[in-house]
């Protein structure tokens, strides 16, 4: 296993030199929201897009904002996950980024329950409110949920991959996206089994950690040709979907129209063009204070907008597809309404920064090193693998919107 410990060890050592965050990925973590919103604003609308007409404008929704969002999320993982790959992982090094995320769940979650509490007690349901106060274990939002499993496991996942060696991760590798690859296009598959949530971030990461570690690296030319190649499978799939709406009438038109996606979670032809998306990014280097700043924001959408109340409020009160489809610039209404809540969302999380810049970030992870710390002396405790508590010395606790980046 030395080998490969080198190459994570070199990997580690190249990334501690920056100093500067590489602001082309976090514009990428920008867009990739944006990304994210846009399918939420379509798939949680209290209007489907099956209630309308089959027009150009309906299936822009479709093929740009629904199939959007699941390339966004693959780009948003991406960019910690790329990182992650070259930094030595321990348990106590990932719980403590569990730990720094659960802070910011449970301020949004807390105060976004009193914010209905007070304005809406009605849309507050009491499985809600348990959620709020456990948000993680009740999967209040998959995503984070689906992170922290995987920061959980992941020092033991890196651990079992290295020892592999580079032969067999690499033929891993292979076997997942020849065997989950063309299941991810079939409906009603054994795909989702395979890669509903956890599961889908460990299929990430073991691609593209045999990618990163071990493989020769794609040019420029060939990354946008493999996204182009991702483009055309998803096009065919779109295809095969309109044929099948317009063999088919009734619910079970509306039920292909609203359900099936050749851009499902993880699928091919996602993977394809969203992990060439993220390395294309990763190519440019600038640097932009503003954007770094705004993009330190970009998780806490998601947690604002994925609130259930929130959501519901959102989605089907305010901005009801309804209310604007078919009308003169619709396309640029909805994207107004979409900057206009992703800058809202951004101004409410500045004020939660600024709270958590004056409290518990002076001192980031205290409680839990004292925690940790105390557990650690138990008896029964110090019999567990070295693993579980000697820390990794590759750096600083990261969450899902503060991963380090080169």
């Amino acid at each position: 296993m030395t080998a490969q410990n080198d190459v994570v060890t070199k990997g580690r050592h190249s990334t501690a030199k920056r100093k500067q965050r590489n602001s082309s990925i976090e514009l990428l973590r920008i867009i990739s929201m944006l990304m994210i919103l846009s399918h939420h604003f379509i798939w949680h609308n209290g209007s489907p897009l099956s209630d309308f007409p089959l027009t150009p404008g309906r299936e822009v929704f479709s093929f740009f904002f629904l199939s959007g969002g699941k390339i966004g999320v693959i780009t948003f993982f991406s960019i910690s996950t790329w990182f992650l790959i070259s930094s030595e992982q321990s348990v106590k090094q990932n719980f403590k980024r569990i730990w720094l995320m659960e802070r910011e769940l449970l301020f949004w979650s807390i105060t976004l329950l009193a914010v209905f509490l007070v304005a809406k007690r009605s849309a507050v349901s009491s499985s809600t409110l348990i959620s709020s106060v456990f948000p993680v274990i009740t999967n209040l939002w998959w995503y984070a949920t689906a992170y922290a499993m995987f920061l959980a496991i992941l020092p033991f996942l890196q651990y079992a991959l290295l020892a592999m060696g580079s032969k067999r991760h690499c033929q891993l590798a292979l076997l997942l996206l020849l065997t989950l690859g063309p299941l991810s296009m079939i409906p009603m598959s054994i795909f989702s089994l395979f890669t509903i949530n956890v599961f889908g971030f460990i299929y990430i990461f073991i691609v593209l950690s045999c990618y990163k570690l071990y493989l020769k690296k794609m040019n420029t030319k060939q990354l946008w040709t493999l996204l182009g190649a991702g483009v055309a499978i998803g096009v065919i799939g779109y295809l095969v979907k309109y044929g099948a709406m317009l063999s088919t009438s009734g619910s079970v038109q509306a039920t292909i129209s609203n359900k099936y996606t050749p851009f499902s979670d993880f699928s091919l032809p996602t993977l394809m063009i969203g992990i060439p998306i993220f390395l294309l990014f990763d190519r440019m280097h600038f640097y932009n204070r503003p954007i770094n700043f705004i993009a330190k924001s970009a998780f806490a959408i998601y947690l604002i907008t994925e609130y259930p109340p929130m959501r519901s409020l959102l989605w089907s009160t305010w901005f009801n597809l309804k209310d604007i489809y078919g009308k003169p610039f619709m396309l640029l209404h909805v994207i107004g309404v979409l900057l206009g809540v992703y800058v809202a969302c951004t101004l409410c999380d500045f004020v939660r920064r600024g709270l958590f810049a004056i409290t518990v970030d002076r001192h980031p992870g205290r409680w839990f090193e004292a925690l940790w710390n105390a557990v650690a002396r138990w008896h029964w405790v110090q019999s567990l693998p070295k693993l579980m508590l000697v820390p990794s010395t590759s750096g600083t606790a990261t969450s899902p919107t503060t991963a380090q980046h080169e």
